[in-house]
């Protein structure tokens, strides 16, 4: 029997190479939507039937490269619903998507440094093809910037690698903290962590919102995997002391990272960029579940409530922001007074865009709910004291708070959407990624926690 993960590898490269000879053709992007969905519903019944979870042991440290696969192709399926947008470079569209999937897939899989490697590359070329493949000069201008921060991201990633491999076993500590601390960094500029998010609001505040569409649902999620799943293993190679100074850099870094997104997503005019600040504090709301996997493994309990957390966390973001920046592609200006009446004028798709922002601001019972509620349940968790200060959870108080300042700029579009006036948008060939990703958020919200409770 073919093992399933050759499978999706050869599938996810023949669509790669394929797709950009087939550009201009008609339904190219509900095909290659449908390959997505095919191998998504193939996942789900190897999970189902068991098979693979022990013979691919090799390849996958757990559960969450399944999650990151999964969610890597329902993005990838959603985003490509919206690609007749993009006109010839469609097919340029689906080869670099289908080539993203791939290296989330790897990076989620592997603790070999070769392959992530390999990986990251070409996650990277991914990622700048797709910021770039409007050819307009602000998306070039933006790819350009995207490539410089990825490729110092890069060099961490390199330095992180070499401090490890030269000083484990060591009696020497530091050295592995300071390539802990820039593994932290490298993957933090990939993913737009503050203070290393500086590409981030360009990018996704100005550049085409189907590139941006793609790029803020499908690229971050193997690196986020990747921070996980490398912590999981270094963190047997360092002292109490050295364990406690790297969770508490990454606190900071999640509580600074969803502050920072959430008071500056506040003051904007533009929706776009709202959306894109809004980008940078969910990173941060994930960066709180992967502290608490990290810190329920050094202090010896179960970080199982963080890990579906996490899961349902990238599930949730995913498929809202692939609906939410697919929406802002019906409008030419994306200010706050552009997009008024919206909501009166265009009842149906303004309603389901409507759902993925009260998602992304964990209004129940949608998916976004259950996410949050469980980043903060595992946030309080009473057995690891860096959470608490006397008996005040303070660690999960801040993720609450910075949710209800989330509240603000999320009411405000609704807003806008639902006052008087008359716009004028276009969403044809938009639709579809937006009713669609309204209604897994829906019934995603309603059926997925069961699995987990």
């Amino acid at each position: 029997m073919v093992e399933p993960v050759f499978i999706t590898i050869g599938v996810l490269i023949t669509l790669s190479l394929i797709s950009p000879f087939l550009s201009g053709k008609k339904l190219l992007n509900y095909s290659a939507s449908a390959v997505y969905t095919l191998l998504l519903i193939y996942l789900a019944y190897v999970l189902y039937q068991g098979i693979g979870l022990g013979k691919l042991k090799g390849l996958t440290p757990g559960l969450l490269s399944y999650a990151v696969l999964s969610v890597s192709l329902i993005a990838g399926a959603l985003t490509s619903l919206s690609l007749s947008k993009l006109g010839k470079k469609a097919g340029i569209a689906v080869s670099l998507i289908s080539a993203g999937i791939l290296a989330n897939f790897v990076l989620s899989s592997t603790l070999n440094p070769f392959y992530i490697i390999a990986a990251w590359g070409l996650l990277s070329v991914s990622s700048y093809g797709i910021a770039a493949i409007p050819k307009d000069k602000v998306s070039l201008g933006n790819s350009l910037k995207y490539a410089f921060m990825g490729g110092l991201s890069f060099q961490l990633l390199l330095l992180s690698f070499v401090l490890y491999y030269l000083f484990v076993g060591s009696v020497i500590g530091l050295p592995i903290v300071i390539g802990a601390a820039l593994l932290v960094t490298a993957i933090g500029f990939k993913i737009g962590v503050v203070p290393f998010h500086m590409w981030l609001p360009d990018v996704y505040g100005t550049s085409d919102p189907i590139a941006v569409s793609v790029l803020s649902s499908l690229m971050k999620l193997g690196p986020i995997a990747l921070l996980v799943n490398l912590f999981g293993v270094g963190l047997v190679f360092l002292t109490g002391l050295e364990k406690e100074a790297l969770l508490t850099f990454l606190m900071l870094l999640a509580v600074l990272t969803m502050t920072w997104g959430n008071v500056t997503a506040a003051v904007q005019r533009d929706v776009q960029k709202m959306l894109a600040y809004s980008s940078i504090s969910h990173i941060g709301f994930m960066l709180m579940a992967i502290s608490v996997i990290i810190a329920s493994y050094m202090y010896g309990v179960s970080a199982t409530l963080a890990y579906i957390a996490l899961i349902i966390y990238l599930f949730s973001y995913s498929i809202s922001k692939a609906s939410a920046f697919s929406y802002m592609k019906g409008f030419d200006n994306r200010s706050y007074e552009s997009i008024k009446g919206a909501g009166r004028t265009y009842g149906g798709v303004s309603g389901m865009f409507s759902v993925s922002l009260l998602n992304l601001l964990g209004l129940p019972p949608l998916l976004g709910f259950w996410a949050k509620l469980f980043v903060f349940m595992s946030a309080a968790n009473p057995n690891i004291a860096l959470f608490y200060v006397g008996y005040i959870p303070w660690y999960a108080l801040v993720g609450i708070i910075n949710s209800v300042i989330s509240a603000f700029y999320y009411v405000r579009v609704l807003q806008s959407l639902y006052t008087e006036s008359k716009p004028n948008a276009v969403f044809e060939g938009l639709r579809l990624t937006i009713i669609v990703s309204s209604a897994i958020l829906i019934v995603g919200g309603i059926i997925l926690p069961i699995l987990f409770i």
